[in-house]
């Protein structure tokens, strides 16, 4: 029996890259789904002879190229793993290749796509979907394959917890989510098994790092400069999973795991030694949830003498003596997960903390010199135009704390984007707005494929008037300079306004992403006069706001009534999902709503 695990990329099918795999200012990300499920056939008495590991992700193949791979591998069966709902295009595309060479090979797709599972198996060439963790259902997927030669033994399928399938009679079967594997399992990456999936190409291997000078993360921390110190970074995880259900949010695990730490200042010296690397990017969803494993992660950090980050952490899971701590023991950013500084949509998010909190962890970043960049996101049900405001407040006062110009602070603003498996997308659906039919499903997530949570692929759940929904990015701004500009205090302290100055310049260097604002859609014309004249702009923040906001709403919205008339522009979301009048959520500051409330 041949077995195949092939990564899938969340471009659109045949789609040109907008950005090199060896581009952007931190590496790709190992994939650890794929990484896991060979640990588990490796336990289960597999050897490398007998599976293959194709990184399609990395390599990017043409149709021709994965038609010669099948066709000369000739799998039994080929486990795709797809990470996001983005990537829709790819499992159509590739599991139908995958049949067209080898129509007896069974395909299997996992991932958090899987959440869309009916419409993966009535409108793809997939024949199983595994949900939530997949080693064990993958496991006794091959076992049944390698008995029976066929995977569709469905006295035994209908055992198996985590899988879903059209069964003889043309019916949707779901068994659940999946077991998960106990903790002890997890591990870290292994780049022996990496490379092995980029073929003729390992050089490829190195995509997986980058240099931390250029990546901006490190800028304000003078260690980072030391002369002996290795210049790479590398990716991976201390944890799996989520401590929280932010309602737009997809789970693809239950519950929260910690991997081991008992060989973790060994594989930093294996890093170090075989990668040059002397940085790390802890990529877990939620770092220092278990606080006891972190504080013991950061002490082999400091001991193997490397500087980190975190990239996903709560901001109720850290206080004060813990953020010394951390800074103490190597530590250099640490990112929260913020979304919005307005209570009402946190609330709706469900994030389970309050503004406060939030105000209180990045003081205390400011405090001892960890960056603390932010993540905003507008548009979820609820937003208006106070709710924007009040994030833009939320912004201009952490400006006014680290004191710069929040256009320094490089913020990532975000519009909201539903998948299916989302509460956010449930409220789609109920409001009409989405199919949740396999056919419906299936175009929606074409429609999807190569999207981004960017305002161009916005899909309206929120009922507001276009005339709103392309203001609120700009609102944000807007306020969020008006607070700085008309609060700010006159200091010779130059040092962090410095360093995110450096890294706007980083940015733009290593991230072809910033120009795809301006070149994704024809005709911007009018929001790079924002971006270049309007925004920061004293003399625009002294004008009152009825005067100066109605104008550069309407700006806003001409500019929308243009783009609608090319249709080249017609691919991006916001000018497809408009004509479903959605009625707007009503939300009492006073009460604490989830979205979830509105779901019943």
């Amino acid at each position: 029996m041949k077995i195949c695990l092939c990564s899938l990329p969340v471009e659109g099918a045949n789609q040109p890259l907008d950005r090199q795999r060896h581009e952007g200012p931190l590496g790709i990300v190992p994939k650890t789904a794929i990484l896991s499920l060979v640990y588990e056939m490796q336990r289960n008495g597999y050897d490398s002879s007998q599976y293959d590991f194709y990184d399609i992700d990395m390599l990017y193949p043409s149709d021709q190229e994965l038609i010669d791979y099948f066709t000369e591998y000739r799998p039994d069966i080929v486990g795709l793993s797809a990470v996001t709902s983005t990537s829709y295009q790819q499992v159509k595309r590739i599991s139908n290749i995958v049949k067209s060479v080898l129509p007896k090979t069974f395909i299997v797709v996992g991932g958090n796509i899987t959440a869309a599972d009916e419409a993966i198996l009535r409108c793809t060439s997939s024949d199983i979907c595994v949900q939530g963790d997949g080693e064990i259902a993958w496991g006794k997927i091959l076992s049944i394959l390698r008995e029976y030669k066929t995977i569709f033994k469905n006295e035994l399928l209908s055992q198996i917890k985590g899988i879903s399938y059209i069964n003889e009679n043309n019916m949707y079967i779901s068994n659940g989510f999946g077991e998960p594997l106990p903790s002890t399992t997890l591990a870290f990456p292994d780049y022996k098994i990496l490379a092995s999936g980029l073929k003729k190409h390992p050089e490829y291997i190195y995509n997986h790092f980058r240099k931390a000078a250029n990546s901006g993360w490190f800028t304000t921390d003078e260690r980072a400069k030391e002369s002996h110190r290795p210049p790479n970074i590398a990716g991976l995880f201390l944890s799996k999973g989520c401590v929280t259900r932010c309602t737009f949010c997809l789970r693809s695990t239950k519950g929260y795991r910690t991997v081991p730490l008992v060989n973790l200042e060994h594989y930093l010296l294996y890093l170090r030694d075989n990668f040059d690397v002397g940085f790390i990017q802890v990529m877990d969803e939620n770092f220092g949830s278990d606080k006891k494993h972190a504080y013991e992660a950061a002490r082999i950090f400091k001991k193997a003498d490397v500087l980190w980050i975190a990239t996903g952490v709560r901001c109720k899971s850290v206080n004060e003596e813990d953020l010394k701590f951390y800074k103490e023991h190597n530590c250099s950013a640490l990112k929260f997960g913020v979304e919005s500084g307005s209570q009402k949509i946190l609330d709706l998010m469900e994030k389970k903390f309050d503004v406060d909190d939030v105000y209180t962890a990045l003081r205390v970043c400011a405090k001892y010199n960890i960056f603390s960049p932010l993540a905003i996101m507008v548009g979820m049900p609820g937003e208006t135009l106070e709710t924007a405001k009040e994030t833009g407040r939320f912004i201009g006062k952490i400006a006014l704390m680290l004191n710069t110009h929040p256009k320094n602070l490089n913020y990532d603003l975000f519009y909201a984007l539903p998948f299916p498996g989302t509460p956010l997308y449930d409220y789609g659906v109920k409001s009409g707005v989405l199919d949740s039919t396999p056919e419906g499903t299936d175009k929606y997530l074409t429609d999807v494929s190569n999207a981004g949570t960017y305002k161009r692929y916005y899909v309206n759940l929120n009922g507001a008037t276009m005339k709103e929904v392309v203001f609120w990015d700009w609102l944000v701004k807007l306020e969020a300079s008006r607070i700085y500009n008309c609060n700010k205090v006159q200091s010779n302290d130059k040092i962090v306004e410095t360093a995110f100055k450096t890294n706007q310049v980083l940015e733009k260097n290593t991230n072809p992403h910033l120009s795809l604002k301006y070149t994704s859609i024809t005709f911007t014309g009018i929001s790079k006069f924002f971006d270049f004249y309007v925004e920061g702009n004293k003399l625009v923040d002294l004008i009152p706001r009825f005067i100066i906001y109605p104008i550069l709403k309407y700006m806003a919205y001409l500019e929308y009534l243009i783009q609608r008339l090319f249709d080249n522009n017609r691919k991006h979301n916001i000018f497809k999902f408009n004509g479903v009048k959605v009625t707007r959520l009503q939300v009492d500051k006073s009460h604490k709503k989830s979205l979830r409330n509105f779901l019943d």
